[in-house]
């Protein structure tokens, strides 16, 4: 027995100092000092978290927000990667850095996005985020409660579309789709795109726009609106590259989105007339033709505008898009009054301020005009008095021829 701890105690002392390291080296095995309540900062949407507290943070469905992570490597190590991840939602979210090596003792701060779904409805929701630093051999990890707080009023462009490339002289459309992505219904809404630097801006009503979660069942709402708006680049344009910019808004919220267009030299348009001129009786229809020819290598909105007087009724799209290096037929309509004196007419089509002009002969048809229906009862009363002059020499009887008696002595 005497033996047995003699050898325990020359044996206990070594295994004490072993356990010791072992200790030691297990406390010191963390990469970070993340998990250190006075270690590593992680802040979501600019606002800082704190291990064991609820922090309230806004936020809209769809929406892409920051999450920056700041810590001290506590030792060296090769291949670490930070992730953060968020759970709670339909689907859980994360977004990673890509891989990069720690030198003990440096700081560090490394910024990641994640795109928060579609599926938020209601106005706050409790969710936990997960912020790990990891290594092929260890893993640092810190977790954080947030309660995600839905805008009472936001709008969000979900998508802007247009020619990307358009001429000078061009109109362009642009096409969006703004949403409600609040908590709260926006009334009488409005959105703007523009070219500042051109001096061109279009604008359109949206109507109101409430939030589909919010509604009930046989609501007439909608959450959100497409839209589409014309630009007319200036002929004068210089070829560049431009801000193109686009604004929602109604009294409680603004959202501006900025996308980039470039514009090249004036293409060539070029407008035909088939036929000019035509005999058109009053109160008849005749149709004339238009077309346009588009020389450059982009799609060409044109602006029709149709000048007439009040003799002629003419009609024609005011809309019309024709594709690179094509043609279109403009089908244009024109009726001449029935109340119209005989005689020429002329009417203008402007096509994006170049002016084709037209010509109308309107002839005697379906109606009369004023000065013949006067000529007609002027002949009338002539004919009227010849016909009771006639008809005054026809009764009269002429004179019989008396005898004369003669006598003989």
């Amino acid at each position: 027995m005497k033996n047995i701890l003699k050898m325990n105690s020359k044996t206990f002392f070594p295994l004490v100092a072993v356990l010791a390291l072992f200790l030691v080296g297990f406390a010191s095995a963390s990469l970070t000092d993340l998990n250190s309540p006075m270690g590593g900062y992680v802040s979501l949407n600019d606002v800082a978290l704190s291990p064991g507290t609820s922090t309230v943070i806004a936020g809209n469905p769809g929406e892409t927000i920051p999450v920056r992570v700041v810590f001290s490597a506590l030792q060296d190590a090769s291949d670490v990667k930070v992730k953060v991840t968020i759970e709670g939602f339909r689907n859980d979210i994360s977004s990673s850095t890509t891989r990069f090596d720690l030198v003990s003792g440096s700081i560090y701060s490394k910024l990641l996005a994640l795109q928060l779904p579609s599926d938020i409805n209601d106005l706050t929701t409790d969710y936990t985020i997960y912020v790990s630093v990891i290594s092929p051999t260890e893993r640092d990890e810190q977790v954080f409660t947030v309660k995600l707080q839905r805008d009472s009023y936001s709008l969000n462009a979900v998508s802007v579309d247009f020619d990307n490339e358009v001429s000078a002289g061009q109109t362009v459309p642009v096409n969006v789709v703004i949403e409600n992505d609040g908590f709260h219904t926006l009334d009488n809404g409005f959105v703007e795109v523009s070219i500042a630097s051109l001096g061109v801006s279009a604008r359109a009503y949206l109507g109101d726009l409430t939030p589909l979660d919010n509604c009930t069942d046989g609501c007439n709402t909608q959450d959100a609106i497409e839209k589409t708006l014309y630009l007319k680049i200036p002929s004068t344009a210089n070829a560049g590259v431009y801000d193109l910019t686009v604004r929602a808004y109604n009294k409680e919220v603004t959202m501006t989105t900025k996308k980039v267009i470039r514009v090249s030299g004036s293409a060539t348009t070029t407008v035909l007339a088939t036929v000019k001129t035509q005999d058109i009786p009053a109160g008849s229809t005749k149709s004339y033709d238009l077309v346009l020819v588009n020389s450059g290598n982009s799609i060409k909105v044109y602006n029709i505008q149709v000048v007439s007087g009040s003799a002629l009724s003419v009609s024609a799209p005011t809309v019309v898009t024709v594709g690179p290096q094509s043609s279109a037929s403009v089908p244009l309509t024109v009726t001449a009054s029935e109340t119209a004196d005989l005689g020429s007419y002329t009417f203008s089509v402007i096509v994006d301020g170049q002016q084709t002009v037209y010509g109308a002969n309107i002839v005697s048809g379906g109606a009369i005009s004023t000065s013949v229906v006067a000529l007609t009862v002027i002949l009338v009363i002539i004919f009227v008095v010849l016909l009771i002059v006639l008809i005054v020499l026809l009764t009269r009887k002429e004179k019989p021829t008396e005898e004369v008696e003669t006598s003989y002595y």
